[in-house]
């Protein structure tokens, strides 16, 4: 792999010692915000461009501690893409990801991508060493960025958090090195999270739609590829996987005398973190947030001057914490817990109707009109109250709003 000892030593020392070091150039800490301005939030990527004058781009993403009593999983899409020519000793354009605990006691530079490919877990004198089995890989496809470079790839990624790692704050370090040439470079990640393996991933059958479901105790799982691998039922059969997120089976096919299925993770709808210098606004999408769906966090450059945060999104939220790290600001948020209770009788009881449907865009519960009279509360963990209620066709319309 072309200049992939150079690019190491970069991205070991970086981490290790506290500076950079890539070709004959020498950065100081303080790079890596000036080097910002190359990284945009774009939909659910996060991309890095070539192109800023600056010969580093670094992002750093806060995890908080795994636990000590079962096993974590990292995992993450990311790419690359280059339209610079193979040319004989050059120092290639090039991505790092590399994972440490915040006391730096454990480093693992888990992967280098240039235009020659991707060099996974490459050698890290100082810090963990990996085998490069132990950052599993499967082909992803590349999305739809800007500029449309000619050599591309993209996977998705997992790799099992070594004990080493468990009980203390993580941070993630996302490098992209640019050599200044003329030739553009980029670098995409998505759904960067950390998953705790408290139940594992399983496929279940029937012989009818609505159940009863058993485990398929036969089915053998590829988890990096995401299919079960079992033998062809003699019936037909209804299938579902259960994991610790929402998955959804993409295709069933038969080959010969075994059944495979495959699924994918159902990724959660992303908020968008608000931004302004004003309490009052106007608030803006900032380009350079990064979201954490697992730790519900957005992460983004420290400001010069005090900034005012608000989150937009299908989901109401509220905001817990901001907290600074390093160069960077971790803005912590929650979803909001809200539930409809009816009775009969204004002293209650009040239980949660079965035909109830919240939509947190609208404000507002939709409920079928009861047969006699009918009183409604809202449960939450923020000030609520409803509106008049309204009628539409045989339903009842409870907008509600938040007391401030």
């Amino acid at each position: 792999m072309a200049c992939s000892a150079k690019l190491y030593l970069y991205c070991c020392v970086c981490r290790q010692a506290g500076w950079f070091l890539a070709a004959i150039v020498v950065l100081i800490p303080g790079a890596c915000l000036r080097g910002q301005s190359g990284i945009t939030n774009e939909g659910p990527f996060t991309v890095f461009r070539t192109g800023t004058n600056e010969p580093l781009l670094t992002l750093s993403l806060p995890f908080s501690p795994p636990p000590t009593n079962s096993p974590s999983l990292l995992r993450f899409d990311f790419g690359f893409a280059t339209a610079e020519p193979e040319a004989p000793e050059t120092f290639f354009d090039s991505f790092s990801v590399t994972l440490q605990r915040n006391d730096q006691s454990v480093t693992a530079l888990l992967l280098t991508a240039d235009r020659t490919g991707v060099q996974w877990a490459p050698s890290n004198p100082g810090g963990l060493t990996l085998d490069p089995t132990d950052v599993q890989h499967a082909d992803a496809p590349f999305p739809n960025l800007t500029p449309s470079l000619a050599l591309k790839f993209a996977y998705s990624l997992t790799f099992a958090l070594p004990a080493l790692f468990a009980g203390g704050p993580l941070t993630l370090f996302l490098d992209l090195f640019d050599n200044l040439n003329a030739a553009g470079s980029l670098a995409f990640v998505q759904n960067v999270r950390i998953e705790t393996a408290t139940q594992p991933t399983r496929l279940l059958s029937s012989t009818a739609v609505t159940g009863p479901y058993a485990e398929e105790t036969g089915a053998v799982l590829d988890e990096i590829n995401r299919i079960f691998a079992l033998p062809k039922p003699s019936a037909n059969r209804f299938y579902l996987v259960q994991a610790n997120q929402l998955t959804r089976i993409t295709r069933i096919r038969v080959e010969g005398s075994e059944l495979t299925v495959e699924y994918q993770l159902e990724l959660p709808t992303q908020p968008t973190l608000l931004t302004s210098g004003a309490v009052t606004g106007p608030f803006s999408a900032g380009t350079n947030t990064v979201w954490n769906s697992t730790n519900r966090t957005f992460t983004l450059p420290k400001p010069s001057t005090n900034w005012f945060f608000r989150i937009a999104g299908d989901r109401t939220t509220k905001i817990v914490g901001i907290r600074v790290v390093g160069a960077q600001v971790v803005v912590e948020y929650q979803f909001v817990s809200l539930k409809l209770h009816s009775a009969a009788a204004v002293a209650g009881p009040y239980l949660e109707p079965s035909n109830v449907t919240l939509n947190e865009t609208n404000r507002a519960f939709t409920v079928n009109q009861p047969a006699g009279t009918g009183f409604y509360r809202v449960f939450s963990d923020v000030p609520t109250r409803l509106k008049s209620p309204r009628a539409s066709g045989g339903q009842l319309v409870l907008e509600y709003e938040f007391n401030p």
